[in-house]
């Protein structure tokens, strides 16, 4: 009985590190978000930068064709229309979240939020096992650096990034596969976990492939023995290839349709560059520091202040090999500069600069960094009293001389103290727990106290903002049952926009279909088209800000969402729900109709402006005069534009000075502000009565306001939407893939339907397939001929056969390498032993030999032992 107690203890003893590593950083999230009230602890939501404008509405996209069948492939409700699998496989590829199809949709923002509050606790279980593997060991202290792994600077930049979290997860476990395939020749887990990796978010896999190429180098140089260097080389391109492979699924469509980003273009820099000192940088490792998640290059790499005293240790044991320490140092400062240079930083981030958020490949720095610092805590013992000390008074100046030096505003004097603070006190527990005189139970508690109180510190200041819940979801149950119902009574197919947005997105999180998407896998000619015509356009986004009556027609736009009155002359109420209305737009065309044959080549829609551009549209395509008129001109000066209304009517502002960011617009008493202006979008001022006199200004003092103010022609863009929808593009059903109709053509000509192109389509005119004209550069056209035509458009994204057929080829190649090699080490194996069973004898014999020998070597031991027994005293 006392025996299986003690194995019970031994058990709970060894499992103790992991539960730890995963508990703690699991309970001190939780412990933030009660204090920030946190639903179901209050009514605020974890919903930070992207997840609030992108994760959440993808989310809510993918849960609906989870539970609805919905096509994975493509979708109406993202943009004008979107590759799904492209998007799925950049934000919303992780396993972990099929689970949405069990989650009721009203709770999708608890799941996210934590979701992430697993995957944080998963990271610092992963990262000890990682250690125990590494180190052969179940030391308790394993857990302390899987708990600031868990909860680095990294984590509290960009744990909100639900989509990167798997990666670092993995990256631990492709590091021990790599390992194993250098040091045992197993490969299978790491072509496993890269191939996951890969799966779960292909872009920060892109750095781990990169950081796995240095450390397979760095391994190679660490190897005491290079024999089978070949074969390791060997394995490691063979099995890297097939990791790719398995997840070449995903990542063969997602290369083509990366062609279509504005990610697609790779422009190297031409000349090298610093962002910042090695002081600014290095003090990054200091608690409390702010995170960056803007443009700055900053990088996020602190993971507990106790590295600061750890790292020179480690580079001052002597029971470290000098090989190891000089390759992992090299490596360390190999990842520095690609943090500090900007062609390095390029390359780590796929031949690409990214839009904010910086340092991604950051979190395997500070794997590599606790790896080594681990080492040097369990070799403290044999590092001596001034190698402890040295390393404290050096952090200590080097504290000093950043307050110093450093003139960042981030950097505040608290954060020097305090970190001087946290310093001191594991410095004290590193010194008790070298010399071994504090009860180990005692100094273990102590040694959790502080990791706590440190890393729940730097993460509750630097981390977890959060929103209202409440605001954030107001009125999505009103916006989908009324695009609901619409959808049951209107069965063409058409666009839904609202007249505020609280993101790009908003479509994908009430289920409508609509014109505009915030992604980084957003068609970058449809960007183009729509800052060309006075919408909203950016790198990685295109929106319907900035629409007027024609290009809302233009892109399929029929109805209106909003929670105002809406002017008469341009909407008519439809229904309402809640506080939500929703409007039909009484100037709107179909999905499709036709226009000149020649209007592809005629129209230039980069005009000089987007009004021209509007007006050149209209008069080729429809014959009209210009729908978009300009007024006067009003009084300009610095950082303010006045003009006086001629004519009662619908007004638009293009500012022309693009360095101009905001705006607010007054007339009389009444005002409205419009942000991003310098995107280019035409500003809707709305109805304005004659000898009103408005202002614009702008906060830039310093900017010359300057600005052409346009009418809109309700007659002209009357005749224009009534010849336009003379020869209509009729919808007699449709999919998430496929769209089917009939359009009869008065003669021959073009129709243009506002359904993006990309490879993938398929267009059949009379069961024929046809190749279909890119018009301006973005939508699907057909050439037709006079007369009554059914019409077809298909869609299967481009590569996805492809994908799925080399990653079918990379299993099947994977259980072949599998099984052969499983069968290959029975049979060597087998092999051994029977060798061993013929050569017993001979043992016997040397073994006894050996034991007539050792009374002798036993007397001898005896006799050195009582010799060196009174040198030890003396020295003890």
């Amino acid at each position: 009985m006392a025996r299986l107690k003690n194995r019970q203890k031994t058990t709970m003893l060894e499992k103790a590190p992991f539960l730890l590593s995963f508990f703690i950083p699991v309970l001190i999230m939780i412990g933030i978000f009660i204090q920030r009230q946190i639903y179901p602890f209050g009514d605020s939501s974890f919903l930070r930068t992207d997840m609030y404008h992108q994760y959440a509405p993808f989310m809510n996209e993918f849960m609906e064709k989870l539970k609805t069948g919905g096509s994975l492939s493509y979708s109406w409700n993202i943009g004008m229309g979107s590759n799904f699998v492209a998007l799925y496989a950049y934000y919303l590829a992780s396993p972990f979240n099929w689970l949405l199809i069990i989650v009721p949709q009203s709770l999708l923002i608890e799941f996210m939020s934590y979701l992430i509050v697993l995957k944080i606790g998963l990271s610092g279980l992963s990262f000890c096992w990682y250690l125990s593997r590494h180190f052969k060991t179940r030391d308790l202290g394993i857990s302390f650096f899987a708990i600031f792994y868990a909860l680095s600077a990294y984590m509290a930049a960009y744990s909100w990034n639900i989509m990167w979290l798997d990666c670092l997860i993995l990256a631990p476990l492709v590091m021990l596969g790599l390992e194993r395939l250098v040091k045992e020749d197993k490969c299978l887990l790491y072509c496993l976990t890269l191939g996951l990796s890969i799966l779960s978010n292909y872009y920060i896999s892109i750095m781990m492939c990169i950081f796995m190429v240095l450390y397979f180098i760095a391994l190679l140089i660490m190897e005491p023995n290079h024999r089978g260097i070949f074969k390791k080389c060997l394995n490691f391109g063979i099995y890297s290839l097939l990791a790719g492979g398995l997840a070449a699924c995903l990542l063969i469509p997602v290369l083509f349709a990366l062609r279509l980003t504005a990610s697609g273009d790779i422009n190297i820099p031409k000349t090298l560059s610093s962002y910042f000192s090695c002081f600014e940088m290095l003090a990054r490792h200091f608690v409390n520091v702010e995170t960056e998640t803007g443009l700055d290059h900053w990088p996020n790499i602190y993971c507990g202040v106790g590295v600061l005293l750890l790292l020179p240790i480690y580079m001052t044991n002597k029971r470290i090999p000098n090989r190891e320490k000089i390759v992992k140092g090299v490596l360390l400062f190999v990842m520095l500069i690609g943090f500090s240079l900007n062609i390095p930083n390029f390359v780590w981030h796929g031949f690409h600069f990214p839009n904010s958020l910086p340092a991604r490949q950051s979190f395997l720095y500070i794997i590599v960094l606790l790896t080594m610092c681990y080492e040097a805590y369990r070799n403290l013992r044999s590092s001596t009293g001034s190698q402890l000390s040295g390393s404290f008074w050096g952090v200590v100046i080097f504290i000093f001389l950043c307050e110093a030096i450093i003139t960042v505003e981030t950097f505040s004097f608290k954060i020097y103290y305090v970190t001087l603070l946290f310093v001191g006190i594991y410095a004290l527990l590193l010194s008790a727990y070298k010399k071994g005189k504090m009860y180990a139970p005692t100094l273990a508690i102590l040694a959790f106290t502080v990791i706590a109180v440190e890393a729940s510190m730097n993460t509750a200041v630097t981390s977890v903002s959060t929103v209202n819940r409440t605001s954030y979801l107001e009125n999505q149950d009103s916006y989908h049952a009324l695009a609901e119902a619409i959808e049951k009574e209107d069965s063409s197919l058409f666009r839904i926009e609202k007249d505020t947005r609280k993101t790009k997105n908003d479509a994908a999180l009430a289920g409508y279909r609509s014109a505009s998407l915030f992604s980084s896998t957003a068609n970058s000619h449809l960007s183009d088209l729509y800052k060309a015509l006075g919408l909203e356009g950016n790198t990685n986004a295109y929106s319907f800000t900035g629409a007027t009556p024609l290009t809302s027609s233009l892109l399929g736009v029929k109805y209106t969402l909003s929670v105002n009155e809406l002017d008469s002359e341009l909407y008519t109420l439809k229904n309402t729900d809640g506080n939500a209305k929703l409007y039909e737009n009484r100037f709107s065309l179909p999905i499709g109709f036709m226009v000149p044959s020649d209007m592809a080549e005629q129209w230039n829609y980069k005009g000089a402006n987007p009004a021209l551009s509007q007006n050149s549209f209209v008069y080729e395509a429809a014959g009209c005069g210009d729908i978009l008129i300009r007024s006067q001109e009003g009084t300009s000066s610095a950082g303010k534009y006045s003009f006086t209304v001629p004519e009662t009517g619908f007004y638009y502002v293009d500012v022309t000075n693009s360095s101009i960011k905001d705006v607010t617009f007054s007339n009389g008493g009444s005002t409205k502000s419009f942000s991003n202006v310098n995107r280019g979008y035409l500003l809707d001022l709305g109805k304005l009565e004659a000898g009103d006199t408005v202002t614009l200004t702008t906060e830039q003092e310093e900017q010359n306001f300057t600005a052409d103010f346009y009418r809109l022609s309700l007659t002209e863009l009357q005749n224009c939407i009534d010849t336009l929808n003379s020869q209509p593009l009729i919808i007699d059903h449709y999919t998430d893939t496929t769209v089917t109709g009939r359009v009869n053509a008065s003669s021959d000509g073009l129709l243009y339907t506002s359904i993006p192109y990309e490879e993938g389509w398929t267009v059949k005119v009379d069961g024929v397939e046809t190749e279909p004209v890119i018009f301006a550069d973005t939508m699907i056209s057909i050439s037709l001929t006079a007369g009554a035509h059914s019409v077809e458009f298909s869609y299967e994204p481009d590569g996805l056969k492809l994908g799925l057929m080399i990653s079918l080829a990379s299993v099947l190649l994977l259980i072949l390498l599998s099984t052969a090699t499983y069968a290959f080490r029975k049979r060597q194996k087998a092999l051994a032993e029977r060798d061993s069973s013929d050569e017993q004898p001979k043992v016997e014999t040397k073994q006894s030999k050996a034991e007539e020998k050792q009374p002798e070597e036993k007397q001898q031991k005896q006799e050195t032992e009582q010799t060196a027994a009174p040198q030890m005293t003396t020295e003890s």
